[in-house]
């Protein structure tokens, strides 16, 4: 053990010893102090109030029968004599037993001679008769001088005990004048035993505990230069060397990560430039911390520099809002901004290149102030430990698929309305055959032509669907959005589609729970909204399992949604696959026999786009439950509604 660990444990010994010499001490000197107070109390102090209850008596008797002026005014009750009588000889027995001095002893025996005396003239005087009237002067002559002599006496032995106490007081005074002297000597001592210590110890331990912070302090601002001297004896020495090494491998490591840091955020600036759609990093307050040079190009055009553009600001609001990213392939969720031909690039190309002649021409004029379609996708950031952290923006560039689904649009609409009239005519030529107009028919001709009119009347259905889906895709088709009450929304499904369940083949059984009470209002257009219920009744009308009962109902959420739902018991329960793939466009599950072309849903997909709100699936085990979400009225966003018939 090093001397700087000998020299503070011996000091920290000696104080320690003087501190419990000093508590002895002072133990000591208290009990001395308190058996002389309790000698005092049980002796001098106990023959004082002895003294003092005993003239208290002879008082009383002399107030209480001295007062008669002759013998037939003497009281003939003698309680008050006998009680006092016992109460002065009780205090003489208590004065007899406590210790006194010889002298004090004398006069403790005189005045105990004069109480006898006092109480036998008092019993003579007592006992006086109306034939004793002749002594009755006498004895009370002589009560009065015997209870001048008891005072005197009982001041005497008073004086006696108060000396006494003095004296025992001034003894105590001095005794606790020298244990004070002695107890400030040892405590002088332990103080300069502690100053001695604690200078040691400081120059022992805290000078390389000191020094060692300062290492720390400069080590966390990076600066490895100056390393902890080894000193202070062998285990704050053992510990500069620990940290001196923990230190340079400190440095080391400080100097791959920063290199490894460099190189990621160069190969991270890489990426972000490499990438051909503009992206934003931005805080929780919407404000850019960072963004790619696309990105910036996009903002400067836009005339809004380090900033969001408006319409994606809004977007990533509405992730906030939700608490959660926004990641879909959501094509009404698509936005149209206005860049040069520098940030357009690729899709102003493709865009041209199937134009021809005047076309071309065309677009070459409109390229001037292109306007890119842009479908933002929204990614929550996190830090390192866990927490928000803003939000990163990606603007997928969907311009030429914008375009084609138009196109698309475009041709199924067109194609629809060129197959639809003349298949209409050849379905009334249909029906006019088949009502005999031109000649009877036999068997097989009958047969044949109701085969051809049942085939038109399905295509009629799916060139109807693909209209409907046309227009609704193309935003031609606008809901009438409306405060509507959910118990509403699920009149209208139960009135238009509730007996396509109730007559359905397989035995079903439909349930509306009636919406609770304080379900709010949803913004929604309730025709609309109630095909999207009957789509989901109509399903459940053709894969129910036989004797099962439908149930639709509707409940608040606390995201600002009212879900409506139907649920149902199926012998084939849907697939995670299925489940995905369920509301797109001529999808029909394999080994399903029913009719229709597949499109039902994905109208009902489109009709809750325009609604803002959601469709979803839920599949587990036999239970299949579709859902539709509506906004509520206070908080549907600002969608333009235009009065529309039917779609």
């Amino acid at each position: 053990m090093s001397r700087h660990n000998w020299s503070f444990i011996s000091g920290l010994t000696v104080v320690l010893l003087l501190l419990l010499v000093l508590s002895g001490y002072c133990v000591m000197v208290t009990r001395t102090l308190t058996g002389d107070l309790d000698r005092l109390i049980a002796s001098n102090y106990d023959a004082i109030r002895a003294i003092r209850h005993l003239r208290d008596s002879t008082t009383r008797l002399n107030a209480h029968y001295r007062k008669a002026e002759s013998v037939g005014e003497l009281p003939e009750s003698l309680s008050i004599f006998q009680h006092e009588r016992d109460a002065i000889r009780s205090r003489l027995t208590a004065l007899a037993d406590a210790p006194t001095t010889p002298a004090e002893a004398e006069k403790t025996a005189l005045l105990a001679a004069l109480c006898d005396d006092f109480l036998n003239t008092y019993a003579d005087y007592l006992s006086l008769r109306a034939q004793d009237s002749e002594r009755f002067g006498p004895l009370t002559s002589d009560i009065a001088q015997i209870t001048g002599a008891i005072a005197d006496a009982s001041s005497t032995v008073i004086e006696y005990n108060e000396a006494h106490i003095f004296q025992r007081r001034d003894a105590a005074v001095k005794r606790g004048e020298q244990a004070t002297t002695i107890a400030l000597a040892i405590a002088g001592v332990s103080l300069v035993v502690y100053f001695y210590t604690s200078w040691r110890m400081t120059q022992g331990i805290y000078q390389p505990l000191r020094q060692l912070r300062d290492a720390i302090l400069r080590v966390s601002r990076r600066q490895f230069d100056e390393p902890v001297p080894e000193v202070g004896g062998v285990e704050l020495g053992q510990i500069a060397a620990a940290f001196n090494g923990m230190a340079l491998e400190l440095r080391a490591y400080l100097e791959e990560t920063d290199e490894k840091a460099v190189q990621a955020a160069r190969d991270y600036q890489a990426i972000l430039a490499a990438l051909p759609y503009p992206v934003y990093i931005v805080n929780d307050s919407l404000e850019v911390r960072l963004g790619n040079p696309r990105g910036q190009q996009l903002a400067a055009a836009l005339g809004v520099p380090g900033a969001l553009p408006a319409a994606v600001r809004r977007q990533v609001d509405e992730a906030a809002a939700r608490g959660a990213g926004l990641v879909d392939d959501d094509m009404h969720r698509v936005i149209e901004l206005e860049a040069p031909l520098t940030i357009a690039g690729g899709a102003m190309e493709s865009a041209r290149k199937p134009a021809e002649g005047g076309a071309l021409e065309t677009e070459s004029r409109e390229a001037k102030t292109p306007r890119i379609a842009y479908l933002p996708q929204t990614f929550r950031l996190l830090n390192r430990h866990g927490a928000r952290d803003g939000w990163a923006v990606l603007l997928v560039d969907v311009t030429g698929l914008r375009r084609l689904d138009a196109a698309k649009t475009k041709a199924l609409s067109t194609l629809g309305h060129e197959v639809k009239t003349p298949v209409t005519g050849i379905r009334m030529t249909l029906h006019l055959l088949l009502e005999e107009k031109l000649g009877p028919l036999n068997a097989d001709q009958r047969e044949m032509l109701e085969a051809g009119r049942d085939d038109c009347e399905r295509l009629l259905v799916v060139l109807q669907a693909l209209l409907e889906l046309a227009r609704l895709e193309g935003g031609s088709a606008a809901m009438k959005l409306e405060p509507t009450s959910p118990e509403l929304v699920l009149a209208q499904a139960e009135t238009m589609y509730g007996e396509a369940v109730r007559r359905s083949p397989l035995a079903l059984t439909l349930e509306v729970d009636p919406a609770p009470p304080d379900a709010p209002v949803v913004l929604a257009d309730p025709l609309h909204a109630g095909r999207v219920l009957g789509n989901f009744l109509g399903n459940a009308a053709k894969y129910a399992s036989p004797g099962t009962t439908v149930r639709m109902r509707a409940a608040a959420r606390e995201d600002g949604f009212v879900r409506f739902t139907v649920g149902n018991v199926t012998a084939r329960p849907l697939s995670e696959t299925e489940q995905a793939r369920v509301f797109d466009p001529f999808y029909r599950r394999t080994g399903e026999r029913g009719e229709g072309a597949g499109l039902g849903l994905a109208i009902a997909r489109e009709i809750a786009a325009a609604h803002g709100g959601r469709i979803g699936v839920w599949a587990e085990d036999e239970r299949v439950q579709f859902y539709l979400d509506l906004r509520t009225s206070a908080r549907a966003p600002a969608l333009g509604s235009a009065a529309a018939g039917p779609v």
